[in-house]
């Protein structure tokens, strides 16, 4: 048994660090998902890194095991032993978890990619160790794995400091064990050892540490920490949540008041206390003005139990009620405040569309009569701190041409009143301007600048208008003093008995939000009449409609429970997971780009390489340079000559290969035998001719100066790899007779 494997500084010790390094990266999914998927991805780790420690002595060993290990990871690991979901699941991951609104629940098809990162990441970490003396190689998968993380989690706020802090204790622990053992600076002869490890140890430690220490402070206090202006390749792709009306919510709010009797369209249940403090629920934002129609910029996102939460509300309190629909149309769903959780009966996988940026929730699938669903949202608290709120600060968009000269004055008249420290004051005095102005319920509909240049309008008798109108008016004289204000569509919650309240289309209703630091977007209600608090009369013949379920009853799901489907299946709602492929032609060139900078990363290490050899400590040592340099340019031919085989061995060998092309390899075996048995017979002009031997060989395999094969060799990475390879055989063999000397 050898027992110094399990000494510490031994191989042992190098695994276990590389995999605490491959298991860093999984903790940046922290803030993406919701539920327990760390025992997933760890297990992922774990695996990976047992079969490649397990199987590392013989390829066949190590690809059995693999495909083994890997097998298990995803049957019983991610998708729970469902056999039959796996394939689905695992097809088109990636695209899944670019598609799904964060905070995201760990469902089996959202789990799938992650896991296989980890794994992989743990495993080829693992073989490195094992089978390379390079001091950085291992890290190399883990860091892709860190930096794959990083690319799903996108633009979460946060600078992932546990992540990162682990990641790079183990990563510089790690190089310096590697460094330590002499696996990045032992010579060519054993002898030249000397103290070279531990000055590169401190070397390496001293520098990891000290960008270890600025990265983690940079990640913690630069800008970049709130995930604001990070990339987000979500951005990019199309949203796979479609088929919400094309006409603006606004407009269906006068269809509404005029029907006679109203409808029931929904029945919201709460308690009392929290019936108290909510007056009205939102369905759709709108924030898009062109001069005659507002509408909604959303991109929704496949939607999970739990929803992305507004930054800015901070001064906040929570509210949960139960939404059942009755005979609720259209896709938006109401909400309370900025929705931070759904629930349905069975599960929520592909029923809800979410846009993090709005707080507007849609239903993927018609609404029938009995869905019901589970909202806790956040309302910001009116504190003493309020009355001082500033508007968060943000790029307004630029009014459409046209602004009618009535919106003008009224912007001016107030903003001189009050100045651009006291948003608040301006704020609330238009708000109740616009509120003395007459309200008409029965003024005709429409939004556009000369509907709303009518309703400001006095000097004819004719002016006044509704809600729709008014909101308008209030959001577009709000973005004029630079305030981020849009239009929020929904209904008013008038009569409430228990904490139940009966909705109908008499309550439909528009206002604005302005959207402040610290308590998200806060209300005004310019379009509210004396009476909008009032109870809502009963009607004179109401409309018969089925009770509302209770809450003790199971009302059926929207859609079956997702056990009962296979992964990729189309849910009852309308959504299908296949549909967010339509999107990803906009991952080609990201592949594209990271192809190319694969090459570029082989192109350098070569470069980096042959410059280190040029530049050797000695004239044997530049000879000797020159002649591994050659046997490069053969890996790239597909000719690896034995490593048992003499220099004059060597180069008969190729000539069978190459022919007359082998002549430079002749010449160079010479000068090769003489750097080994007598370096101080060299001269400098034998050592420069030794390289340009190297030259003469490329220029022998590659007669033209641009050509494919060419590129392919300056793109190959074997000879990296043959590298590694033989310095591992080196270093095994040096181990061995050191041992047989402690024997």
């Amino acid at each position: 048994m050898n027992w110094r494997r399990f000494v510490p500084g031994g191989p042992l010790a190098e695994v276990l660090l590389a995999l605490v390094a491959c298991a860093a990266g999984t903790l940046v999914y922290q803030r993406f998902f919701t539920t327990d998927y760390l025992p997933v991805l760890l297990g992922a780790c774990l695996v990976g890194g047992v079969t490649a420690a397990l199987g590392h002595r013989r390829v066949w060993t190590t690809l059995v095991l693999a495909v083994a290990g890997l097998a298990a990871v995803m049957i019983y690991g991610v998708f729970g032993g469902a056999t039959s979901a796996v394939l689905g699941g695992v097809r088109g991951s990636w695209n899944r978890l670019l598609t799904v609104a964060a905070p995201a629940d760990a469902w089996g098809e959202l789990l799938a990619t992650p896991a296989l990162v980890a794994w992989a990441a743990a495993f080829s970490s693992v073989v490195l160790v094992l089978r390379t003396r390079s001091a950085m190689a291992p890290l190399l998968p883990s860091l892709a794995g860190f930096l794959f993380a990083l690319f799903v989690a996108g633009n979460q706020a946060g600078g992932h400091l546990v992540a990162t802090v682990a990641f790079l204790v183990a990563a510089l622990c790690l190089v310096a064990v590697r460094t330590h053992r002499g696996a990045g600076g032992a010579s060519v002869r054993v002898e030249r050892r000397s103290s070279k490890p531990v000055a590169a140890l401190l070397v390496v430690g001293s520098v990891v540490a000290a960008s270890a220490l600025f990265g983690v402070a940079g990640g913690q206090f630069s800008h970049l920490a709130t995930g604001e202006h990070r990339f987000d390749l979500r951005d990019m792709l199309a949203p796979p949540v479609v088929g919400t009306d094309t006409l603006t919510p606004l407009a269906q709010l006068k269809k509404q008041l005029n029907e006679s009797p109203p409808r029931t369209l929904f029945t919201v249940r709460t308690d009392a206390e929290s019936a108290a403090l909510i007056s009205r629920v939102r369905t759709a934002a709108l924030d898009t003005f062109d001069g005659t129609t507002w509408t909604a910029g959303d991109t929704y996102r496949v939607a999970g139990s739990y929803l992305t939460g507004d930054p800015e509300l901070v001064h906040r309190k929570p509210i949960t009620a139960r939404i059942e629909v009755q005979q609720l149309t259209g896709p938006y769903l109401p909400v309370i405040g900025w929705p931070s959780r759904l629930d349905v009966p069975g599960e929520t996988r592909g029923r809800f569309g979410f846009d993090p940026d709005s707080g507007v929730v849609v239903s993927t699938g018609p609404t029938s009569l009995g869905f019901r669903y589970d909202v806790t949202g956040e309302i910001y608290q009116r504190d003493k701190d309020l009355p001082r709120a500033t508007p968060v600060v943000t790029p307004t968009p630029p009014l459409p041409d046209g602004v009618p000269e009535a919106l003008r004055e009224l912007a001016s008249t107030i903003g001189q009143r009050y100045d651009n420290t006291r948003p608040r004051e301006r704020l609330d005095s238009l708000e109740t301007d616009l509120r003395s102005r007459v309200y008409l319920p029965n003024a005709p509909p429409g939004h556009s600048y000369a509907a709303l240049a009518r309703a400001l309008s006095r000097a004819d008798g004719t002016g006044g208008g509704y809600a729709e109108q008014y909101s308008a008016v209030f959001t577009l004289v709000a973005r004029m003093w630079g305030y981020p204000a849009r239009v929020a569509v929904g209904y008013r919650l008038r009569t409430q008995k228990d904490g139940v309240i009966q909705v109908t289309t008499a309550d439909a209703h528009a206002w604005s939000e302005v959207h402040f630091a610290g308590y998200g977007w806060v209300a005004y209600d310019p379009g509210r009449d004396d009476n909008s608090d009032a109870p809502t009369p009963p009607p004179e013949a109401p409309r018969v409609v089925p009770p509302p379920p209770s809450p003790s009853t199971t009302a059926p799901p929207l859609v079956p429970p997702a056990q009962s489907q296979p992964a990729d299946a189309p849910d009852d709602a309308g959504f299908r997971w296949s549909n967010v492929l339509s999107g990803t032609f906009v991952l080609i060139p990201s592949v594209v780009l990271l192809v190319l900078l694969a090459g570029g990363l082989v192109v350098l290490g070569k470069a980096g390489r042959r410059r280190q050899r040029r530049r050797g400590p000695d004239l044997a040592a530049r000879v000797l340079g020159a002649w591994h340099e050659q046997l490069d340019r053969l890996t790239e031919r597909g000719i690896t000559p034995p490593v048992s085989l003499t220099f004059h061995e060597v180069a008969r060998h190729v000539r069978g290969s190459l022919g007359d092309a082998a002549n430079p390899i002749t010449a160079s075996a010479e000068l090769a035998t003489t750097a080994v048995y007598a370096p101080e017979l060299l001269s400098v002009a034998e050592a420069d001719h030794a390289w340009e031997l190297v030259a003469r060989l490329n220029a022998g395999l590659y007669p033209g100066r641009i050509s494919a094969a060419r590129l392919r060799a300056a793109l190959d990475p074997r000879p990296l790899w043959t590298s590694w390879s033989n310095g591992r055989r080196r270093w095994r063999a040096r181990e061995s007779l050191e041992m047989g000397r402690y024997r």
